[in-house]
């Protein structure tokens, strides 16, 4: 097991060990309170950031994230988890996604549901900034360079988040909308290194004809705008799926086509009275 792969399950397990409900939440009856206890829940996604017009250069930003929460019989929710970043050049497209984090989950490929994004303008700086330096160089007829990595190879970032269940309209198997039950993770916007030290900035480091660059990257968010559907599961316990594809995420034209995806489950049901 690597490195960067034991820190985020022994974070996980630290942290889930730590979870408990208090005798407060148990007495309490919420609106929610099936829902409430603790769950466990993993995740990916990838953008590609910039792609040049001359195709020369493709950055694509990856991540993959473990996470666990309590929620609340009022439905309100309070988490943390890992996320380990990269960056590449190719992409493996939604579906490999929700295969991928399904397998982790330990759960059986479903149909998903029908659902219906906070990286910064530096992020879209600087991958413009690095597809300008494969394509305007002066003095030379062939490019020579190499792809955009993370200087210090996959990075771990801890982090804390909030978020709710709330009721909303869902489709049914039959494609008819019908209210049903949602869970929405709030963006995160603040990073810690292992060891609890704020790190929000990856350093991006690409080569063009032998000139080494380095570029700061914002951490950005496993989770984005919009809401999972929540349905019953194996067992009595309840799971959330979120995925969503598309362009242009937030409406910026230098980010191009994204997926996320992420799952999650309720490991350990309040006893709510």
């Amino acid at each position: 097991m690597r490195g960067g792969q034991k820190i985020l399950v022994l974070g996980l397990i630290l942290f889930l060990g730590a979870v408990t409900i208090s005798p407060g939440q148990q007495a309490e009856k919420g609106e929610f309170s099936q829902l409430a206890g603790t769950w466990v829940g993993h995740g990916a996604g990838e953008e590609v950031r910039f792609r040049d017009k001359a195709r020369l250069l493709v950055l694509t930003v990856k991540h993959k994230t473990e996470f666990v929460f309590v929620v609340a019989p009022d439905g309100s929710i309070n988490g943390e988890g890992t996320i380990e970043y990269n960056l590449e050049s190719n992409t493996s497209g939604l579906d490999n996604l929700v295969a991928s984090v399904h397998a982790l989950m330990g759960l059986a490929q479903v149909p998903s549901m029908g659902i219906q994004n906070r990286t910064g303008a530096a992020g879209a700086a600087a991958a413009e900034e690095i597809g300008k330096k494969t394509s305007e160089v002066p003095g030379v007829t062939r490019i020579q360079y190499d792809a955009p990595h993370l200087k210090n190879g996959p990075e771990i970032r801890h982090f804390k988040f909030t978020g709710k269940v709330t009721r909303g309209p869902v489709k049914d198997k039959h494609g008819k909308e019908v209210e049903g039950l949602l869970m929405i993770l709030n963006e995160v916007g603040n990073f810690t290194l292992p060891g609890g030290e704020p790190n929000n900035t990856l350093i991006a480091e690409y080569e063009v004809n032998k000139v080494k660059t380095e570029s700061p990257f914002p951490c950005w968010s496993p989770f984005i705008e919009g809401a999972a559907v929540v349905r019953p599961g194996p067992g009595g316990i309840y799971i959330a799926e979120f995925q969503e594809q598309g362009k242009h995420r937030q409406g910026k034209k230098v980010w191009e086509e994204y997926a996320y995806v992420w799952i999650a489950r309720q490991v350990s049901p309040a006893s709510v009275k």
